[in-house]
């Protein structure tokens, strides 16, 4: 008689989580073989995409790259040559497990105890990198090993870990109080204040004022997270550009489009963390709320000195840009996206301070 193939166990669910501000799901799995950490982008959405971790084998290590795995849709082991603890396997303790959010949602973070075992960070994804584990050993195929960059890490989790306990408590009044601050000292007493956050976390509104003839609608704490995939871009200076306040100017004359244009903020205010990407100086983003404009052109007030606009205090240390929404005609868009930002504000020397005034007009023909 011959006996039966033995048949491999359902992979099982050790601990799982949601990140606070975007629609990503963190898992990690349990197979017979070996444990992986899922970072699950978009979930639930046609355009969902997985970034996945090795954390250890289960089972006895491999010599060598397990292809058919990968064929057949399973989660490979690691080659023994790879992997820092005992060839034989280990198993996590599911109930010491915790999931921690990085600052901008849309990176995670496992730990057993206090342990820290594995990283998916916000630069994971490219050039065949996958994430840190302490049991991988040097750059191994699935999990880079944690170790060389354990000390970064841990602060940066540690410092997650703060950021989002803070949000257990009263924290709404030290963001209110120092930004009605410097929108009062902007623009006087304000005129009204709309709440744009859905009844969701984070808690968001924008008020409303007038300064010299010109309406203004700015964000309040927008800037309360920060953005995600700002430091691959910035590295070293992320911290200077990952907080955001939104801002629309209009003249009287064109008051009529406030409205509009508010609602049109509101949705923006949220892009950031339901696309995973960030907005900054010079981005343009679609928008036909206005009749006869395309576009609106994004501009950093911190960095163009020449406009008006309030002053922030910096916030958990960190530097807060308010970016004025500068509607756009398609031509215009057309010839931005020929001459850049730069080349742009340097033909619009000497009227950069009427730029984010809306007057019906386009600004750059």
């Amino acid at each position: 008689m011959f006996g039966k193939k033995k048949k491999k166990a359902e992979p099982q669910i050790l601990a799982e989580s949601w990140s606070p501000c975007c629609q990503i799901q963190a898992f990690v799995e349990e197979s017979d073989t070996c444990c992986y950490f899922y970072l699950c982008f978009h979930a639930g959405t046609e355009n969902a995409y997985m970034r996945s971790c090795w954390i250890c084998n289960v089972g006895k290590a491999p010599d060598r790259i397990d292809v058919d795995a990968m064929e057949y849709g399973r989660a490979p082991a690691m080659p023994e040559e790879y992997v820092k603890h005992d060839a034989g396997g280990i198993r996590l303790d599911r109930d010491k497990l915790s999931i921690v959010w990085f600052e901008e949602g849309d990176a995670a973070a496992l730990l057993e105890g206090d342990t820290l075992i594995c990283v998916i960070p916000g630069w994971s994804g490219y050039q065949g990198f996958n994430g840190y584990s302490r049991y991988a050993r040097g750059t191994a195929p699935y999990a880079w090993e944690l170790a060389p960059a354990q000390e970064v890490l841990g602060a940066r989790v540690s410092k997650s870990r703060e950021f989002w306990n803070h949000f257990e408590g009263e924290y709404w009044e030290e963001v209110r109080q120092p930004h009605e601050k410097a929108l009062e000292d902007f623009f006087g007493k304000p005129e009204k204040y709309l709440g744009i956050d859905g009844k969701k976390f984070p808690p968001k509104v924008l008020v409303q004022g007038i300064r010299d003839g010109v309406r203004y609608g700015i964000t309040v704490a927008v800037s309360l997270l920060p953005m995600p995939q700002v430091e691959q871009y910035y590295q070293g200076e992320a911290a200077d550009y990952r907080r955001i306040e939104l801002g629309f100017a209009a003249s009287e004359a064109q008051s009529d489009i406030c409205e509009k244009m508010y609602s049109y903020i509101a949705a923006q205010s949220r892009l950031p963390w339901l696309q995973i990407s960030f907005l900054g100086h010079g981005h343009t983003i679609p928008c036909n709320t206005i009749e006869g404009f395309s576009a609106v052109w994004l501009l950093n007030s911190r960095l163009l000195p020449q406009i008006a606009a309030p002053l922030y205090p910096d916030y958990m240390g960190e530097k807060i840009n308010l970016l004025w929404i500068v509607p756009l005609k398609e031509e215009e868009l057309q010839k931005l996206k020929e001459i850049g930002t730069e080349e742009a504000l340097k033909q619009l020397e000497g009227r950069l301070e009427e730029l984010p005034v809306f007057d019906g007009t386009g600004k750059l023909l």
